[in-house]
């Protein structure tokens, strides 16, 4: 088995991630594109969280996450 796929670390969510389930309909929503093209002109980057690293909800489906750091940040 790959290193790639083992859990490693569980832990909380940090304070600059954003994790939303597929149900949600965020990742297709328009307004959501709005909403960080918005952020990124006030000198954040919105990055996307590698699928792999995030759990299903409890009917399996996919989540999707953004971790949003301040142009800058190094380890926020």
């Amino acid at each position: 088995m790959s290193q790639r796929y083992l859990i490693k670390e569980v832990r909380e969510r940090k304070d600059n991630e954003f994790i939303f389930g597929v149900s949600e309909r965020v990742v297709c929503c328009e307004e959501v594109g709005r909403l960080f093209q918005f952020i990124r002109d006030e000198g954040y980057s919105v990055k996307y969280i590698d699928k792999r690293s995030l759990p299903d909800d409890l009917n399996g489906n996919s989540l999707v996450g953004y971790i949003i750091k301040k142009k800058g940040d190094k380890d926020a």
